[in-house]
């Protein structure tokens, strides 16, 4: 399994997961039955086993997707003839609404976080709806600040002890957003503000020996990229002192799909801004907004049609 999980064409991002997942898990439970002899019984022991030490819904789902793929290679090469586990259901996930901002509740926030170095970093999420590696990962070559886009094509992520760009996990991820004038100035006020960093650092300013254009848009004082986790401490940090509970950075992501299918902006358009691999997983994970637009736009129809 290993030897064709490193040879395979999928994200470094996946490859950890499902190599994890078979370490802590599978490998575990499974590891002393041979491959031409697991069955059913086999993988629903893993699924209890796991739902017995208190593993949450989609932990269960994740690992059985692991065990899946491993085992459609094992097929492909050879090694089974049939995948036992498409005999097995897949694992329910209990969808839980998405936590986010009221419009009364983001300029709370957004005070309380304008002391923190990190701040603007929450307001780039809010208006543009980016993943925080996302964000993190953009550098000034990917900014057009003339013409008001973003080109995001990776995604900044701690691995092995190192922050690297990884790829995206799906096409759908690779994309253009469009910058609100808000941002554009957002951008620009942070640009002149790394200037003046750059130049009290001098040499022991870090852009990766290709200058200005080539470093990251949001840094740390001396030009390096930002520890993911930083974001998450400004977040709470801002969150507690606004007096705002269970605030995370993915919230920040939700506020801005909530409020843009709440104020009329099409499904579609979302969910290519959200970087979703289908228009379903946005309709799924905002349902219930889609629902209330639907009732507004039914209003405004026939509101103007005078009916």
């Amino acid at each position: 399994m290993t030897t064709f999980l490193q040879a395979s064409d999928r994200a470094e991002s996946t490859k950890t997961m499902h190599a994890g997942y078979a370490r802590v898990w599978i490998i575990p439970v499974l590891g002393d039955v041979r491959l031409d002899q697991l069955n059913v019984n086999d993988i629903n022991r893993l699924i209890l086993t796991m739902k017995a030490d208190g593993r949450a819904d989609a932990t269960r789902r994740n690992c059985y997707t692991t065990l899946r793929i491993a085992l459609d290679d094992a097929v492909v090469n050879g090694l089974l003839a049939t995948n036992p586990v498409h005999r097995v259901k897949q694992p329910k996930v209990t969808r839980h609404e998405a936590r986010f901002l009221r419009p009364d509740e983001v300029p709370a926030l957004i005070a309380a976080a304008a002391t923190l170095r990190y701040g603007p970093i929450l307001s780039f999420i809010l208006g543009t709806g980016l993943r925080r590696g996302e964000a993190l990962a953009l550098t000034w070559a990917h900014i057009d600040l003339d013409q008001g886009t973003a080109r995001v094509n990776g995604s900044l992520v701690r691995r092995n002890g190192h922050l690297l760009v990884s790829t995206p996990k799906t096409a759908a991820s690779r994309r253009s957003v469009a910058l609100s004038p808000a941002m554009v100035a957002l951008l620009q006020r942070w640009r002149t503000a790394q200037a003046a960093e750059r130049l009290v650092a001098g040499n022991l300013w870090h852009d990766d020996g290709g200058g200005p254009r080539a470093g990251y848009v949001f840094t740390t004082a001396f030009g390096g990229p930002v520890e993911p986790q930083n974001v998450l401490r400004t977040v709470q940090l801002a969150a507690t002192a606004a007096g705002l509970p269970d605030v995370t950075v993915h919230a920040l992501r939700h506020t801005y799909a909530t409020t843009a299918l709440l104020n009329g902006v099409p499904l579609k358009v979302v969910s290519s801004n959200l970087g979703h691999a289908s228009i379903q997983i946005t309709a799924d994970t905002y349902g219930h907004v889609t629902d209330a637009a639907a009732q507004a736009a039914a209003a405004a129809v026939a509101e103007a049609l005078g009916l």
